[in-house]
């Protein structure tokens, strides 16, 4: 009866598992991480893996669930409690019935799961893995229209243009993937280049007897709370309080993303019913240029050099409990680090935490606590200390600090599901940074608080309102007597949103944002952005466009916004100056296999005459960009 009354229950509120497309629900997970793109864009990459290959309910376990950044402890506890009492899930719609599963998180949760019949387990074999495989080919293309410095620059080698080709193949114990991929301006012809620029990939098998995972080629480690080794994919504290406790401790082969931030080598984890053991190594050049190689000097530091690295995990896990030790010597720093994590769940309580020292004595270490006050009221707190010469390229830093060591701090927050469909949400986060930091030349003390609601009336509909405050210092412009003083500054951000996803097809997002600025005794600058998106969408056509105004007359006041962009492409864009910005996305999948995605962007400035600096400037009030992505799955 109690699953007759939940199918009737999500018929009349409209749910839908496909209710919700993917850059919808992203755009809220990302909001908070419009000023860390790198790690953005991993979770986009996650996240999209997953909405390619959603998990089974019922055959789900606690590891996979606790991927999921937004599902508390208590939410995998019970759901996993409720699969045991009844045996099996009927359909998705039954999560509604679960204790703390609300309006939000049935939203979040809805895309990326499936209730399928229990199927015997089988032995792999490659016949069955290709035979029962996904593949697909995404091939991109990127230009801008408007001619840039750097286009008739002799020193750049290469055309305007930017483009990947990405090769997968899919299994639930297998993968493959293959990338090539060029940035605009870099050469494509010998002898620079033969081809593309850069070439990757990797080969992947988990869940084959004892072997949990075994990666050769392109990959990303993440350990314990990532300090010694941690690729970035987390939700953070302001986006999420149950994210802030990173819970994934694997290996994973690269698909695509940062052409910089990964390993390449072999990495292998072998598993027993409580242990896992993992080894790892990576050998590459050394890229000085961050990915970009577009002249002489720039190509000359893609291959720098050679770096190895090699590195391990222990790590003992039960049901409410796990421990590990992660071990790394990076030959390109000649730094050795080791860390040992911890994660246990007792009723309402969870701590977790880790320490990590490098072979200097350096210490970093971060402590989590979190108390589920009640089903609906969670209160989190996290303490964290970075040495000044703790430098880990590889690590995960839950910092502020642009050097990513020398910090000190203490987040606490509170969430609170005050009924079903309004969710309130405050943090405040106060840290001190050892030494100089980005335009401060002396330690400071910061603070940063938050507010956000939540107000989720249907599943595919939302209204989210916030703000955020920062007060900080930094160095004055000029000195006296050479040296420069501080002096406080204080930062306001309000944000208001709605966004709706119609049974009818439609898409619905109206949004507008204001920051505030003022430096010591200068004048408050205010900068302001409004934008409405529409769309419309079937099983066949996907369309949606965007108009934005925005008056930003100081960059102080920049504005960085999510935008929706084509398959497999993440895209922030930082709103200055004054003007008006629209672009169009269209998706069209005209046969069974194929699909075509395009987006073109074009911004009017009303206030300049030309855009950028340097060999990036246009000349002109206007930008212009298209991009393009063809797929085939078979």
């Amino acid at each position: 009866m109690e699953r007759i009354t939940a199918l009737l229950l999500v018929f009349f509120m409209g749910i839908g598992i496909h209710a919700t497309s993917l850059p919808i629900v992203v755009e809220t997970w990302l909001a908070d991480y419009t000023d860390n793109e790198e790690q953005a864009e991993t979770i986009y990459q996650v996240l999209m893996d997953k909405l390619a290959h959603p998990i089974n309910l019922n055959t789900v376990n606690r590891e996979t669930l606790e991927q999921f950044a937004f599902l508390s402890e208590l939410q995998i506890e019970n759901l996993l409690e409720y699969r045991h009492d009844r045996d099996f899930f009927a359909t998705p719609y039954e999560l509604s019935l679960i204790e703390g599963f609300d309006e939000n998180t049935l939203s979040l949760l809805m895309p990326f799961v499936v209730a399928l019949p229990l199927e015997e387990k089988q032995a792999f074999s490659f016949r069955t893995c290709f035979k029962n495989a996904s593949q697909q080919i995404n091939t991109r293309f990127d230009y801008t229209f408007q001619q840039k410095l750097a286009n008739v620059n002799p020193l750049y080698l290469g055309k305007p243009w930017a483009g990947y080709i990405n090769y997968q193949l899919n299994h639930n114990q297998f993968s493959i993937s293959a990338t090539m991929e060029k940035d605009a301006l870099e050469p494509f012809t010998l002898p620079y280049n033969a081809g593309f620029d850069f070439y990757g990939g990797h080969i992947a098998w988990k869940n084959i007897g004892i072997v949990k995972d075994i990666v050769i080629g392109d990959y990303t480690p993440q350990f314990g709370q990532g300090l010694v080794m941690g690729n970035g994919g987390s939700f953070g504290n302001w986006a999420n309080l149950s994210s802030m406790i990173k819970r994934q401790d694997k290996i994973s082969g690269k698909k695509k993303g940062s052409e910089t931030y990964f390993l390449r080598g072999a990495a292998l984890s072998l598993q027993s019913k409580h242990w896992t053991f993992t080894a790892l190594g990576s050998i590459k050049y050394t890229d000085l240029a961050a990915g970009l190689h577009r002249t002489l000097n720039e190509l000359e530091k893609k291959k720098s050099g050679y770096n190895w690295l090699v590195g391990g995990n222990i790590m003992a896990r039960y049901t409410h409990f796990k421990i590990g030790t992660t071990a790394m010597y990076d030959s390109f720093t000649q730094t050795a680090f080791m860390g040992l994590d911890y994660r246990t769940y007792f009723k309402n309580f969870q701590f977790s935490g880790e320490i990590a020292v490098n072979h200097q004595g350096k210490i970093a270490t971060l402590q989590n606590i979190q108390v589920q006050l009640h089903s609906s009221l969670l209160y989190a707190i996290q303490a964290r200390y970075y040495s000044k010469n703790y430098n880990n390229a590889l690590g995960y830093n839950s910092i502020e600090s642009s050097y990513k060591n020398g910090e000190a701090g203490v987040f606490m927050g509170l969430e609170w599901q005050i009924t079903p469909t309004f969710k309130l949400n405050t943090c405040a986060d106060v840290y001190q940074s050892l030494s100089q930091a980005y335009r401060i030349s002396k330690p400071a003390i910061h603070y940063k608080t938050f507010a956000s609601i939540t107000l989720t009336p249907k599943q595919n509909q939302q209204v989210l309102a916030k703000w955020q405050w920062y007060l900080s210092e930094r160095n004055a412009a000029t000195s006296n007597d050479g040296i420069l003083p501080t002096h406080p500054y204080t930062k306001n951000r309000v944000l208001v949103t709605y966004q709706g996803n119609f049974n009818n097809g439609m898409i619905l997002k109206l949004g507008s944002e204001i920051h505030f600025f003022q430096y010591h005794t200068d004048e408050l600058r205010i900068g302001n952005l409004m934008y409405q998106d529409i769309g419309w969408k079937n099983n066949t056509l996907n369309l949606i466009a965007r108009l934005a105004f925005f008056d930003i007359p100081n960059y102080d006041n920049k504005i960085t916004v999510y935008e929706n962009d084509v398959l497999y492409a993440f895209s922030n864009t930082a709103y200055y100056g004054k003007g008006i910005r629209t672009y169009l996305n269209i998706g069209y999948k005209p046969y069974k296999g194929w699909g075509i995605f395009l987006k073109i962007a074009h911004t009017w400035y009303w206030n300049q005459n030309s855009i950028g600096t340097g060999n990036e400037a246009i000349n002109g009030p206007s930008q212009t960009f298209f991009h393009c992505l063809v797929q085939y799955k078979w």
